[in-house]
């Protein structure tokens, strides 16, 4: 059967250029539809359960969008949700420079957890695909200058847990255990496999081999 290019299109529930560039960088046609939810719904879950939660509202949200269900832009809807959590606290994105600052005296010198949660609507189908990623991030310690300086570049802007591991809070990242993608804001390995999963016509790449993506 021919495939067009709606087929192949990926209609993205977030504004995250993070997202975006990810998506784009691998070849992925996209059509962005960035939605405006009411996100404290989830606030009783668990983080885990909460980003995959947050991910399927923007999913849905975008879905029920106008121009998207039975539009020609994109058969596919992918939403995403990043947390940190600490201490069984979670941390999304700060209102503004002094909780950014709180934030990241919170983190240094500590280890903490980053979830990403992932949706994604098949709109032909009406099936719901979802995947967790969780990953352990060790901040090194960091005097108040060091954090002083880190918010003076913005980059604590938009950002869960008020820094871009992709960026210049790499400088102070001891250690990664899990899914560099994942703590950017788009698990590409979990991406894979729910594209695999829902049947997504990719070109040229084998099926999913070595394990699965968790579920929540």
């Amino acid at each position: 059967m021919e495939r067009t290019i709606r087929d192949r299109t990926i209609v993205l529930a977030s504004a995250s250029p993070r997202r975006r560039e990810t998506l784009e960088r691998l070849g992925f046609p996209l059509v962005l539809r960035p939605t405006d939810s009411d996100e404290s719904v989830a606030d009783r879950l668990p983080v885990p359960e909460r980003v995959v939660e947050l991910a399927a509202l923007k999913a849905r949200a975008a879905a029920a969008s106008p121009g998207a269900a039975g539009a020609p832009d994109g058969r596919w809807v992918l939403g995403a949700d990043t947390l940190v959590a600490l201490d069984g606290i979670a941390y999304g994105k700060p209102s503004g420079e002094e909780e950014a600052g709180n934030m990241l005296r919170a983190l240094a010198g500590r280890e903490h957890e980053v979830a990403t949660g992932l949706a994604l609507i098949d709109l032909d189908s009406g099936r719901l695909f979802t995947a967790l990623s969780e990953t352990l991030v060790r901040f090194a310690p960091m005097s108040e200058g060091e954090i002083s300086a880190y918010l003076a570049t913005g980059e604590w802007r938009g950002a869960a847990g008020a820094y871009r591991i992709q960026d210049r809070a790499a400088f102070f990242i001891d250690r990664v255990d899990g899914s560099f993608s994942g703590v950017v804001g788009l698990p590409i390995r979990e991406l894979y496999v729910i594209l695999r999963r829902s049947a997504y016509p990719f070109t040229g790449i084998p099926p999913v081999s070595g394990g699965s993506a968790r579920e929540p």
